[in-house]
């Protein structure tokens, strides 16, 4: 019975140090002992993530992560998302066009749920069907 105790202890120390690190990775560790809705917005969104990352996902999906941060918190925020691991392909839904253009390294774009477009952010800002439905810039012909 000890032995299995030593074991399970053991197993705990290391599950607390890998959420540690992934706390340290997000900028989370003086928040570490905080209720989470005790958390400014952004920070409660680096929550989520981090929980995200701690069932080692191959994909993570981010539906609009800085809808409702304010532009303080979410410069925060995506300087986090800009350090995560590149072995964890990060797939965002994003309407800023800003932050797609400063972050992505790949984009799709949709039109009412069809492809309209995809390539690089360099290619995608200069493909005129895009400035006309996304960056409102009518064709002049």
């Amino acid at each position: 019975m000890t032995d299995n105790v030593v074991r399970t202890v053991a197993r705990r120390r290391d599950e607390i140090d890998e959420a540690m690190q992934i706390l340290d990775s997000l900028q989370l560790t003086r928040d570490a002992d905080s209720i989470t809705r005790n958390l400014a917005y952004g920070r409660q969104r680096l929550v989520e993530i981090a929980l995200a990352l701690a069932t080692r996902p191959k994909i993570l999906l981010m539906d609009e992560p800085a809808a409702g941060i304010p532009s303080s918190e979410s410069k925060e925020l995506f300087g986090v998302i800009a350090k995560l691991p590149r072995d964890v392909t990060i797939l965002f839904i994003e309407h800023d066009m800003g932050l797609v253009f400063r972050f992505a390294e790949r984009i799709t774009v949709l039109v009412a749920g069809r492809l309209l477009v995809e390539g690089t952010p360099e290619e995608i800002a200069a493909d005129k069907r895009v400035k006309e439905v996304y960056l409102g810039e009518a064709q002049h012909d």
